[in-house]
């Protein structure tokens, strides 16, 4: 084998999971998914658990998910059956891939440890304040300047 051939692209791929699932059925799907890539004839680099987190937009009417992050070597085909796997479980609400690297030698690239358990992720609060009706306000820039304040009231 020359090689060309032996050369692999490295993936990442990101998929977000209900945040209900429980940590030991999280952990025996990251571990189908690496049997998937193995099945194919991949290498798992690292699968790692991300935590539980808010999502940027409601989602299945989830406001929040659990992240899992998992980079992988392959040849092209691999992403089509990962990203088909992950499309057949109800529990997956979002996923994305990505091309990391385009000739990667397998040999050159370790294996890293995993790490299936969910960590605790704390969340920043938001900065501004509330206005007067509850809702939040950013505290944007005046553009007008302070001194043209009162006479845009007026006009209203």
């Amino acid at each position: 084998m020359d090689n060309a051939t032996a050369l692999m692209r490295e993936y990442e791929t990101i998929y977000v999971l209900n945040p209900a699932i429980a940590d030991g059925s999280a952990k025996d799907f990251m571990i189908k998914m690496k049997d998937v890539v193995a099945r194919q004839g991949g290498k798992n680099i690292k699968v790692e658990c991300l935590g539980r987190r808010k999502l940027a937009w409601e989602r299945t009417k989830q406001n929040r998910g659990l992240y899992v992050l998992h980079t992988y070597l392959g040849q092209p085909g691999i992403v089509e059956e990962y990203e088909r796997t992950l499309a057949i479980d109800d529990n997956v609400m979002l996923r994305q891939s990505v091309v990391r690297g385009l000739e990667v030698d397998p040999s050159q690239r370790a294996e890293e440890a995993d790490r299936f358990d969910a960590p605790v992720v704390r969340e920043r609060r938001e900065h501004g304040r509330r206005d007067e009706f509850g809702q939040y306000d950013e505290g944007g820039f005046d553009f007008m300047g302070d001194e043209h304040a009162d006479e845009e009231k007026e006009e209203f």
